[in-house]
């Protein structure tokens, strides 16, 4: 129990889940071979408990899947309440030579780009917009017809391949992150994207459409960690019922650690309260 955010830790069928985004290849092989010599899924899927979509784990659904097994520890939240907000993903870019051979990649996808003085972050992803471009000294929009938000990232995915092609780095930052290392000269550019709803979010995947990958950045005020499920449970033919009893009695035998917003936990900084499990 959150003062924020009810979470409840239960194991559920992969085959329930509607999947939001599709996964980065590079990441799911690294992720595979850490699962394979763990023997278990350490943090679990972060899932709306109405409409069981995944807000967070992707890449460990797509593993267990290639592993064998047919269900996935989960922690069920409320997609409705505010405490979880959703905000994108800016690209920054670096290896660029020049601004105009990178634009000169870039018009190959899509109609036009302008020049503008300032970028109106709220013009992002209402078409023609898709996107926006800041380097050090200029701002552009980036226009290409489209109909739906998935159509954009599905445009700004292919942009990324061609740059990705000709040697440039892509790297997926917060908005903030993004806009200081640009300001502090540790990157040549940012590409801003657009934001979704979750209204949006939901209707696409009930469609069984996928977005393109790191589409949404959610914010869930708290989450659990470390449960280290181990993968024979993950792969039990005994009825749901009793695999979560042998799951609570797992959880039963550890203590939970609270580990507060904004701090570093193994390398990497959380804005969300955490309940570590630990022996």
């Amino acid at each position: 129990m959150n003062e924020r955010l009810n979470l409840r830790i239960i194991i559920i069928e992969i085959s329930a889940l509607l999947l939001l985004e599709e996964p980065i290849p590079d990441l799911l092989r690294q992720l595979t071979q850490s699962i394979k010599k763990s023997g278990c899924l350490n943090h679990p899927i972060i899932v709306d408990a109405e409409s069981h979509l995944v807000l967070d784990g992707v890449h460990r659904v797509a593993v267990l899947k290639m592993l064998g097994c047919k269900r996935v520890p989960a922690c069920l939240v409320d997609y409705k309440s505010p405490a979880i907000k959703v905000f994108s993903w800016y690209r920054t870019i670096s290896g660029l030579n020049s601004v105009e051979s990178f634009l000169a990649e870039v018009t190959r996808v899509l109609n036009s780009v302008k020049l503008v003085n300032q970028i109106d972050e709220n013009l992002i992803g209402i078409s023609p917009v898709f996107a926006a471009v800041k380097t050090r000294n200029e701002n552009f929009l980036l226009n290409h017809p489209f109909e739906s938000v998935k159509e954009a990232y599905d445009i700004i995915k292919c942009i990324e391949e061609r740059l990705k092609a000709i040697g440039l780095e892509i790297r997926y930052e917060t908005e903030s992150d993004a806009k200081q290392r640009l300001t502090q000269d540790q990157t040549d550019a940012v590409l801003y994207t657009p934001r979704l709803t979750k209204q949006a979010i939901i209707e696409t995947a009930r469609s069984r459409k996928i977005f393109a990958h790191k589409t949404t950045r959610h914010i869930i005020p708290a989450r659990p960690l470390h449960l280290c499920v181990p993968l024979r449970l993950l792969k039990d033919k005994r009825p749901l019922t009793e695999v979560n009893e042998t799951l609570k009695n797992i959880l039963r035998r550890k203590r939970v650690k609270h580990v507060p917003p904004g701090s570093i936990f193994e390398g990497r900084r959380y804005e969300e309260d955490l309940y570590v499990f630990e022996e």
